[in-house]
């Protein structure tokens, strides 16, 4: 009988251990799982600060897209008139007005034909005028008449206020031609850069600015000449349909 009870005892005590580790063991893991289940760092929570940030971003920032151009160059002529400085090298600086006509073949190729009319003059030949009283250089008016080629490798858009956007072109010239005056030998050669501000789309504003090359004689010296040519003027464009 006791032999019985003692054998009883023993395998209750036995199942005890086994399922007290078991418990301990299983336990903490449920609680982990849930602890780690309901932390608020890995739920996405949302932001009022954030939200309130791009509502007024919304409201301020819209967006503006590509701006065409306003019309394209190709089979269009350009009449212009400008006025500005002619800076001598060998001569004195005057003033220099006309005008010019340019017809683009591309949108970004063209030809262009000029006429300036400027003062020939040399400050310096004036003492000595007075003193020897002999005029060694005839001032009077110089006619430039060129012939050359324009390109337009860059085509911009300059932003004027909040909402305005003008269109540009920066144009490389170069031709040829003669300055008709007694002082001017042989062929003269421009080259130099253009900037069009297009106001509308048939009238631009134009900065004009040219290295005009040719050989000068005055008081017996005769050398090349490096002058420069600084126009400012409005261009009006007039369609042709090609």
């Amino acid at each position: 009988m006791r032999r019985g009870r003692r054998a009883l005892f023993s395998a209750a005590l036995a199942v005890a251990v086994l399922l007290v580790p078991r418990a301990a063991t299983a336990q903490p893991a449920t609680r982990t799982d849930a602890e780690t289940a309901s932390r608020p760092s890995d739920t996405p929570v949302p932001s009022c600060l954030d939200q309130s940030i791009v509502d007024e971003l919304g409201q301020t920032l819209r967006p503006r897209g590509v701006q065409e151009r306003d019309f394209l160059k190709k089979g269009q002529l350009e009449l212009v008139a400008h006025g500005g400085l002619f800076a001598g090298d060998l001569l004195s600086s005057s003033y220099i007005y006309g005008g010019a006509l340019a017809w683009f073949i591309t949108e970004d190729l063209g030809f262009e034909a000029s006429f300036d009319v400027t003062r020939v003059q040399l400050d310096l030949d004036r003492p000595l005028a007075e003193f020897t009283g002999d005029d060694r250089f005839e001032s009077g008016l110089g006619f430039v008449v060129l012939g050359g080629m324009l390109w337009s490798p860059i085509h911009a858009k300059l932003k004027v206020g909040d909402d305005s956007i003008v269109h540009a072109d920066l144009l490389l010239a170069a031709g040829a031609g003669r300055l008709l005056h007694d002082s001017a030998q042989g062929m003269a050669y421009d080259g130099g850069v253009i900037l069009d501000l297009f106001l509308s789309q048939w009238v631009t504003l134009r900065f004009d600015v040219r290295d005009l090359v040719l050989v000068n004689e005055a008081v017996g010296e005769t050398r090349l000449t490096n002058n420069l040519v600084a126009t400012g003027g409005l261009g009006l464009w007039l369609p042709t349909g090609w």
